[in-house]
């Protein structure tokens, strides 16, 4: 009776906006130029760390180091010549690029490194040309610190590392304005230098190609999702003004979303570009469903307006449902410490319960202007609707009459799904979102395999003011550094101990054998005394392993693999090295490209969280509506089976989570619900006209079967749609959720039935079970 009344009071409803069908499609109409308007604020955030909310301690943390010690971010000039890089065109080359780079405001110009500065600074007396070149190359070989830093073994290869003021934010707009300018800059020189191969690279340089193919990828996919799907509609609603219907919805839809994301001047995350391409997949299957239903009435003798008032009144409870349950399995990343997923997750179900809104009460009011044209009937299409759903009947037949030997090998399915989800490596290196053939990773897997790496480990040391002057701390620094330095993933480390070690050789006379930290605490003093009120070059050295009162150090790490799991490896190995300091009273903290280990914790607890939190939601719901737990359950196990046994294939396929992917679960649980809930509503509907347990079971997947394989197919084809993304990442998302639709609905269709036919009430006799079917 409450559903009856429920349904009556959403019939009389929708003829009343009929009714007023002019005022309330205008309505809608400004509504959305409103927010349309809103579209020209939104900004793009390509920053890795917009995973971490600004009140992560790691994210503090890191930010109090560049405060003091200034930005680790660096641009990085990559310059080859096949005949060797120790000539004159190669230095004057060198100096004009440095020249122009320290002219750039956004440049800290008095840190940039590289060979010239370096043998200029610390050259013995120079001669004539031919000499003073033999005196760089063998300077920059045997030089205990710029010895394999930033000149490649074989002398055809060196680098120009400039820094990055931290004036300038990673995800700001300015940022894509100063590569550019970086690239003119660098266009000219290989213009005037055409023997040699100059790359342009650095952690703000693939944060500005993010930036700009996260633009082109909403420029590209939006309207070919919306190609897609609507082919997709076309097909299955055989009409053309069928099919804009629920199209006009979608797009409402979407305007509403990023339009509340501009006027909340919320930025647009990597991950958040393909929102327009989910809602689009997503927000049609509402339409799909009262479209095709107000076709059926409209086919019995029914007009465009009996047949929608008469569609609502039906179907108003299950796409409120569904609607729901996948709207609050995006909200559930409401509760991830993520900013870019939280804020995905919040305007996804934004967006969802947006698209329902339009699905129940507009629809009504566009539907009753379509004035159906006058068809013959196309009776080859209906024989072969017959002949599917035969096949689907006979195959729910068989599959109940193995119930067993499925529920058995779903189970086998779920324990090693749940193994391979724990396994899944979890990877925020930005530089692997970008495909193989990408200029951008290609340079940056280049520095990685022949100059040392991109990504820099910042070991932070702090104790009390002076605690870093002590020889003992010194040569604690030392052998730790020795430990690091044998890593194989390790290129370089440098510290204070090395500084100090350095002033001293230069004291020496560049003896190799004094460069060591001199055992002698009084002469340590002296030397750190001279060197911080001395030459500029040599105070700025020191200053960037210790801050000013030496109460703060810290240790830079290169790594030859920007890999978060190499990252994890190695941070792992060295905590037990790290003890000589920590016994000492010194605390021990991390900075620099430590925060990819913050960002994979958060992925991974985003992950589970939201997994957990969409479950127990979408059971709570369903147990209410349903009343009963085990009902709720049984509706639920068939989808979560599906989803868990995609991060299986994520394993196999050595899939990583990351930004794009960390979202599956969401999407696949949210969506995939909506297989198990038409099922099993069909279900309780046949049981209430009083048909058998067994026709019940059989003829509720019947029934739905074309239904959820329409939808599956259209949600399915429109997130293929990724794999035409500049990014790894979002591919990965696209086929991994496409294939969550075709598991989850296939899992609805096979293992619920047979999940259902346990039921009290449900359970089909030995005989009618194993009946074969007519």
């Amino acid at each position: 009776m409450i559903i009856n009344s429920g349904a009556l009071i959403m019939q009389a409803f929708t003829e009343k906006l009929i009714s007023h069908r002019k005022i309330v499609t205008t309505l809608a109409i400004i509504l959305t130029l409103f927010w349309g308007l809103n579209l020209v604020n939104l900004r793009i955030d390509g920053g890795f760390t917009s995973v971490l909310p600004e009140s992560d301690p790691d994210f503090l943390f890191n930010q109090s180091i560049e405060e003091e010690f200034g930005s680790a971010d660096e641009i990085i000039i990559l310059i080859s010549n096949d005949d060797g890089i120790y000539s004159r065109e190669t230095t004057e080359l060198i100096t004009g690029l440095s020249e122009a780079l320290a002219d750039i405001s956004e440049i800290e110009g008095e840190r940039i490194i590289d060979m010239v500065s370096l043998y200029g600074f610390n050259s013995p007396q120079q001669s004539g040309e031919t000499e003073q070149l033999a005196e760089l190359e063998n300077f920059m070989r045997n030089d205990p610190l710029a010895a394999g830093t930033i000149n490649s073994s074989d002398g055809k290869t060196t680098m120009i590392l400039a820094p990055v003021s931290g004036e300038i934010s990673m995800e700001d707009e300015e940022l894509r304005a100063l590569v550019r300018e970086l690239e003119q800059i660098v266009e000219k020189a290989r213009v005037a230098h055409s023997g040699f191969e100059i790359l342009l690279s650095g952690h703000p340089v693939v944060n500005a190609e993010i930036m700009d193919k996260m633009a082109n990828d909403l420029y590209l996919l939006f309207p070919i999702a919306i190609t897609a799907v609507a082919l997709m509609l076309l097909l299955i609603l055989r009409s053309l003004r069928g099919m804009l219907i629920p199209l006009v919805i979608t797009l409402m839809s979407v305007i509403w979303t990023f339009g509340l994301k501009g006027l909340l001047h919320s930025p647009l995350t990597i991950t958040e570009t393909v929102i327009p391409v989910i809602l689009i997949s997503i927000s049609c299957a509402d339409g799909i469903h009262i479209v095709s239903e107000a076709f059926h009435f409209m086919h019995h003798g029914m007009d465009s307006k009996t047949a929608i008032v008469r569609t609502i009144g039906d179907l108003w409870k299950p796409v409120t449902l569904t609607s729901l349950t996948t709207a609050l399995g995006f909200a559930s990343f409401i509760f991830s410490s993520g900013r870019s997923l939280r804020n995905m997750g919040l305007f996804l179900a934004f967006g969802v319960i947006t698209a329902m809104i339009f699905s129940l009460f507009f629809i009504p009011v566009l539907f009753s202007w379509y004035k159906p044209t006058v068809k013959h009937e196309n009776r080859s299409h209906y024989k072969r609707q017959f002949k599917l759903l035969k096949l689907i009947e006979h195959a729910t037949e068989f599959f109940l009459r193995w119930r067993l030997v499925i529920i058995v090998i779903a189970a086998i399915v779920l324990g090693l799904s749940a193994f391979g989800m724990m396994n899944i490596n979890t990877d925020t290196d930005e530089i692997r979102y970008f495909k193989e053939g990408n200029p951008i990773r290609q340079t940056a897997e280049l520095i990685e395999t022949e100059m040392g790496g991109l990504s820099m480990l910042q070991i932070i040391l702090e104790g009390q003011e002076d605690s870093f002057r002590e020889l003992s701390v010194l040569r604690d620094m030392e052998t730790v550094q020795k430990t690091i330095s044998a890593r194989p993933e390790v290129s370089s480390v440098v510290s204070l101990a090395d500084t100090v070690s350095y002033m001293y050789y230069l004291m020496r006379g560049r003896s190799v054998d004094y460069f060591e930290i001199p055992d002698n605490q009084n002469f340590i003093n002296r030397l750190l005394l001279i060197s911080n009120s001395g030459e500029e070059d040599r105070s700025s050295m020191l200053s960037t392993y210790v801050n000013d009162d030496f109460s703060r150090a810290r240790i830079m790490i290169r790594i030859t693999d920007s890999n978060t799991r190499v990252l994890e490896k190695l941070l792992s190995d060295i905590d037990s090295d790290l003890d000589v300091f920590r016994t000492r009273g010194l605390s021990v903290g991390f900075a620099g490209d430590y925060l990819r280990v913050s960002n994979s914790r958060i992925i991974v607890e985003s992950q589970v969280l939201s997994l957990t939190i969409t479950l127990g939601i979408i059971l709570i719901v369903l147990s209410i509506i349903y009343r009963s737990l085990l009902h709720g359950l049984i509706v639920s196990m068939p989808v979560v089976i599906a989803v868990l046994f995609n991060f299986a294939v994520m394993w196999l396929l050595k899939v990583s989570l990351n930004p794009a992917t960390a979202i599956i679960a969401a999407v696949g649980l949210g969506v995939g619900i909506d297989y198990s809930i038409h099922i099993y509503s069909r279900l309780r509907l046949l049981r209430e006209r009083g048909e058998s347990p067994r026709s019940c079971i059989v003829n509720s997947a019947t029934e739905s079967a074309r239904g959820i394989i329409s939808n599956a197919a259209s949600v399915g084809v429109g997130f293929l749609i990724l794999l035409l993304s500049a990014y790894r990442i979002i591919n990965d998302m696209g086929w991994i959720i496409a294939l969550t639709m075709l598991t989850t609905s296939l899992s609805s269709l096979i293992l619920l039935p047979c999940l259902l036919s346990f039921l009290p009430g449900n359970k089909p006799s030995a005989e009618k079970l194993n009946k074969k079917p007519a």
